[in-house]
């Protein structure tokens, strides 16, 4: 039965797992000893979610609960703040990259706001002589912590994809101080404000015709329609094809049966069939395999002594030459260079 607007009103309110997966690398960066605190079942579940793939707003403030707690942090969303760049937001995120304007942008923040949450809906516009971007609850089910941690990702991106780093915004919070404004002040630069009726952040009028520095019309286009894909997916419920696609690419990166045609014989599916579906979910299986190799490729350089060699074989590679090159394309550095960065940045333990 189709969901109504009833239903839906009713659902728990929901993130994209990334906003989890955010918290756990605060910790992992901040105290990597303390990482065995958290339940390795769950994070293995985070882990290896799609990037479609959600939480409920309840799941996430247990997790914020957990690792401010741990961390003995009464607000870790400044933090938080500086880790969220673009891509965090995946095809959204590339999307944004790729537009003309600011005011373009905050059309697409508004139009596809649902990949990122359903807690909020995005209004934009003009007061007087200012822009403004507002969050508006969705249901009686909203959270102080997730407008404060939107905006604050908002205010950063937006002068990072203007090459503006001095641009001053104002905002506005629902829900009482924190012990420590000034982090707020800092990120915005404006003034800031605290236990008002709305979440909002307001930038002077001419900011909405500065241009994206990255912007790539071409790319954009192509991008906005993979977009309005997953939109479209997220909107169905469809039953997590990109999610088992990846789990099997997972499995197989050492045994180099991972084209697609091995991926949909293992799914029962035929090629053109499983394409299809990638499509409509607004998956490319190619990028698929960088991301899961990228992933995987980081997480043996932090936890693992294993040779690089043996890295390549584990990761599919044909040679270490070739992950080589495939990793610095990734991260702009070797692997050897990476995880020296690691095991430096948290005293000869995992990290990041």
């Amino acid at each position: 039965m189709p969901a109504t607007r009833s239903n839906l009103a009713l659902a728990p309110r929901t993130l994209n797992v990334t906003f989890a997966r955010t918290l756990v690398s605060q910790l992992q960066q901040s105290r990597p000893e303390l990482m065995p605190r958290l339940d390795p079942a769950y994070l293995r579940h985070l882990d290896e979610r799609d990037p479609l793939a959600r939480c409920t707003l309840t799941e996430w403030h247990a997790l914020m609960d957990e690792v401010e707690a741990l961390l003995g942090s009464p607000d870790l969303v400044p933090q938080l703040a500086e880790q969220f760049k673009p891509w965090h937001a995946g095809l959204l995120g590339f999307t944004l990259m790729t537009s003309g304007t600011v005011v373009e942008l905050a059309k697409l923040l508004r139009r596809f706001h649902h990949l990122l949450n359903d807690v909020f809906e995005v209004q934009r516009g003009l007061d007087g002589p200012r822009f403004l971007l507002r969050l508006v609850p969705a249901s009686a089910e909203t959270s102080h912590r997730l407008a404060r941690l939107s905006l604050t990702v908002w205010a950063q991106r937006l002068r990072w994809l203007t090459g503006c780093p001095d641009l001053k915004l104002d905002a506005s919070f629902e829900g009482p101080a924190p012990l420590d404004v000034a982090p707020y002040r800092r990120i915005f630069g404006g003034t800031v404000r605290f236990d008002q009726d709305t979440n909002t952040m307001w930038g002077d009028a001419s900011f909405v015709d500065l241009p994206i520095v990255s912007r790539d019309t071409a790319s954009h286009s192509l991008l906005q329609g993979q977009a309005l894909k997953q939109l479209e997916q997220l909107s169905r419920g469809e039953d997590g094809i990109v999610d088992r696609v990846r789990g099997l690419i997972r499995s197989r990166l050492d045994s180099g049966a991972l084209s697609l045609e091995d991926i949909a014989t293992e799914l029962k599916l035929p090629a053109r069939t499983m394409q299809r579906r990638l499509d409509e979910a607004g998956a490319n299986f190619r990028l698929m395999v960088d991301e899961v190799r990228k992933a995987q490729a980081q997480r043996y350089l932090r936890d693992t002594a294993m040779p690089l060699s043996e890295l390549a074989v584990a990761l599919g590679f044909a040679d270490h030459a070739s992950f080589n090159r495939a990793f610095k394309r990734w991260m702009g550095c070797s692997p050897g260079a990476f995880r020296r960065e690691q095991a430096g940045q948290s005293g000869g333990g995992g990290l990041n």
